[in-house]
């Protein structure tokens, strides 16, 4: 019994701890316990700034666009800053037929994009860009490979906005 007896006060001493523990109010970190007459709350500390701000939530909102042309007749339709993929082609495609395309093909779709048409004396050339000068860019050297007097016909961007 008497070896015992250490190992039965320590276990008494912490128990007589952790109901001090407890007796805080049941308070969050960094607040504590305030009572008056038959009512008790938790309040900040003074000086604590144990809260956490907030950080709002950016939201984007995707904008679409298409190109469609009818190559045999060189007519180019097009739709910018759409919401959806599908509605840039469709739109893309009545634009081009609205303006008297007969074949019109959906020549590029992208999102979140730039997009410039280079056109040559032999070829066409169309490029995505981050940028309207970017897609521009890369389309002429593109078109200047094989063609001299190349000139931008199209370019245009839709970019995503924040929400």
């Amino acid at each position: 019994m008497t070896k015992r007896l250490p190992a039965l006060l320590f276990t008494l001493v912490l128990a007589m701890f952790a109901t001090a523990a407890q007796a805080e109010g049941g308070c969050p970190p960094g607040q504590y316990p305030q009572g008056g007459q038959g009512w008790q709350a938790c309040v900040p500390i003074p000086g604590e700034q144990n809260q956490q701000m907030s950080v709002p939530t950016v939201r984007w909102t995707n904008h679409y666009q298409a190109i469609a042309t009818d190559s045999h007749l060189g007519i180019l339709g097009s739709a910018v800053d759409r919401t959806t993929n599908q509605s840039a082609i469709r739109d893309a495609l009545a634009d081009c037929e609205a303006k008297g395309g007969q074949d019109c093909k959906i020549d590029i779709a992208l999102v979140n994009g730039c997009v410039a048409m280079v056109l040559g004396v032999t070829t066409r050339e169309i490029q995505m860009g981050a940028t309207k000068a970017e897609a521009e860019e890369s389309a002429m050297q593109g078109c200047r490979r094989g063609n001299s007097k190349c000139e931008v016909y199209y370019s245009a961007c839709s970019l995503p906005t924040k929400q």
